[in-house]
């Protein structure tokens, strides 16, 4: 058994203990008896583990031959290998270009005692990038590291990484979708009624999201390559994290009441959420087609999830293409307990299994995604923290969906003396859209007012 079905066999163990546990106690009726906060760390430990278990195996699938540009199948992202000898034996190749990259440039902003890259390292980078790049490798720098974090982004995304997305060649950008045709009766020598397909677009409209993080003035080499691991690690995590969350939330309305996520207050004028083009999926069924997600004010059951599964209509018959998306709270209280609940001990192989996603029901993936933050019995969020006590799912059909990207990460660095520390900004440029006109598409649908 390789890594990768290990570490899904352990996780599968502790979703099904987990779900032992949780139907004992709703059957005896002492649900409240349960450790909440102790059985929602559990879920979301084992939604992280299942993460880091496939960033793994990509990356040991990763070609390492030294001095190639070369990349695991399908991947449009290069490898440059891994360092053979010296003080820099076993990291990335990639990594190292990076640092060097980091050091010069922070070197030259000045204002710390930052020493340009070794000898050592700086022969690294001139023998890495002198063959087989055009020009000096500037221009190159730091784009490979950003490029390689993309791609493990895109890996760790339970959300975005499950729905299409597309390069935007312009922003706003306006995506073609053609209706097909439809299918009539042939008969010999004669030729079949034209068809007449309607067109029509969906725009997307990107909003960018953007990372600070600081570094010591007095950083150095040895330094940076042994926080460079963490670094890329919450980076790549941090990045799936937010694609998701803006997929999830985006809302337009910047104003005192109105805002799925801060629905009684003026949301700050810099919240990730405010969009500079189209709302996100909470926002379909909560604000554009309220008819398409069920207010149930209760406890969940079978009856009342089947319920908000038959708002999608042709589409809530189409489980393989379906997701539910919900926080760890509402995944153990209100899902481990109904019974039409598989546990993903149950159901396909390690490869099948999407990120995040730890239980089917009725054969539609659940994923467990603290972007679906608990909220009012509406759905929304209010300022008042202690108002925001109910659950809610978000239901979808992941071909209906759309992310789009003007730019993807960018990472620079620049000085910030009023800290004195070194900045490195992430960001990258996001849309998201869906297909149809939105106040009546039942693509998407929802759960809220969920209580416990």
């Amino acid at each position: 058994m390789d890594e990768l079905a290990q570490a899904f066999e352990k996780i599968n163990k502790e979703i099904v203990d987990l779900t032992a546990l949780v139907q004992s106690h709703r059957a005896q009726g002492d649900i409240s008896t349960l450790d909440v906060d102790r059985l929602v760390k559990a879920v979301k430990d084992a939604a992280d583990a299942q993460v880091t278990a496939r960033l793994e195996e990509a990356e040991g699938r990763r070609p390492v031959y030294k001095g190639e540009l070369v990349g695991p199948p399908g991947w449009r992202v290069p490898s440059r290998g891994i360092v053979q000898s010296g003080k820099f034996a076993g990291q990335q190749i990639d990594d190292m270009i990076f640092v060097a990259n980091f050091l010069n440039r922070s070197a030259a902003l000045g204002g710390g005692k930052v020493q340009p890259p070794s000898a050592e390292l700086a022969g690294l980078v001139l023998n890495a990038l002198g063959p087989t790049t055009v020009g000096g490798g500037d221009e190159w720098v730091p784009t490979g590291m950003a490029a390689s974090i993309w791609a493990d982004a895109f890996l760790a995304s339970k959300v975005v990484g499950a729905i299409p997305h597309i390069a935007m060649p312009s922003n706003p950008f306006d995506s073609p979708l053609l209706t097909i045709g439809t299918w009539r009766k042939g008969s010999p020598n004669i030729a079949a009624s034209q068809s007449d397909p309607t067109t029509a677009k969906s725009t997307l409209t990107a909003t960018e999201q953007v990372l600070d993080f600081g570094w010591s003035y007095d950083l150095n080499e040895d330094g940076v390559v042994a926080e460079l691991p963490t670094w890329r690690a919450e980076v790549t995590r941090s990045a799936a994290e937010q694609m998701d969350a803006f997929a999830l939330n985006a809302d337009g309305t910047d104003a005192g009441t109105g805002n799925i996520n801060l629905d009684d207050s003026n949301p700050p004028d810099d919240s990730y959420y405010l969009s500079d083009g189209q709302d996100g999926l909470r926002h379909q069924y909560l604000v554009d087609a309220t008819g398409q997600s069920a207010d149930i004010n209760t406890t969940l059951t079978d009856a009342l999830l089947r319920a908000g599964i038959g708002r999608l209509g042709k589409y809530g018959a189409m489980a393989n293409r379906l997701m539910m998306v919900t926080n760890a709270k509402t995944f153990v209280l209100s899902m481990l307990g109904l019974t039409n609940v598989a546990t993903v001990d149950k159901f396909g192989p390690a490869a099948t299994v999407l990120t995040g996603e730890l239980m089917k029901y009725s054969g539609i993936s659940v994923i467990a995604s603290e972007s679906v933050a608990l909220a009012e019995d509406d759905g929304k969020l209010s300022v008042t923290a202690a108002s925001n006590d109910e659950g809610q799912i978000a239901l979808f059909h992941r071909d209906m969906w759309k992310a789009g990207f003007v730019r993807e990460l960018l990472i620079e660095v620049d000085r910030d003396i009023r800290k004195r520390q070194f900045i490195m900004v992430s960001s990258f440029r996001m849309a998201i859209g869906c297909r149809g006109t939105r106040s009546s598409a039942v693509h998407t649908a929802g759960v809220h007012g969920i209580t416990y």
